[in-house]
């Protein structure tokens, strides 16, 4: 994943950028297409979320495991309130990127 993201910069729900290729180097890393406004996105994040947060946050060691999210939502202020939301601490594309097209 990062030959097809490095170069890139990842945005966190707190709205900081990250490069795409520091933060999944030896990372298995999961691509997350949904939006706010997708019954079936908010009933699945929350799973996510839990999952995220038992392989990188609670594990001993963490697992080399990223998500990052990618918005269907209609408007960057869409994806910023979903993210903050229900997303945990994953990554995401930011909304203007060309590759979220």
């Amino acid at each position: 994943m990062v030959d097809v993201l490095g170069g890139r910069h990842l945005v966190t729900c707190d709205g900081a950028w990250v490069e795409a290729e520091a933060a999944l180097q030896n990372k298995v890393v999961g691509l997350y297409f949904a939006a706010g406004r997708c019954a079936p996105s908010r009933d699945f994040t929350p799973l996510l979320c839990d999952f995220y947060a038992e392989l990188v946050d609670e594990a001993r060691p963490p697992a080399p495991f990223e998500v990052v999210f990618v918005s269907a939502d209609g408007s960057a202020q869409e994806m910023l309130a979903f993210m903050r939301e229900l997303h945990g601490a994953w990554l995401a594309l930011p909304f203007h990127d060309p590759y979220r097209q």
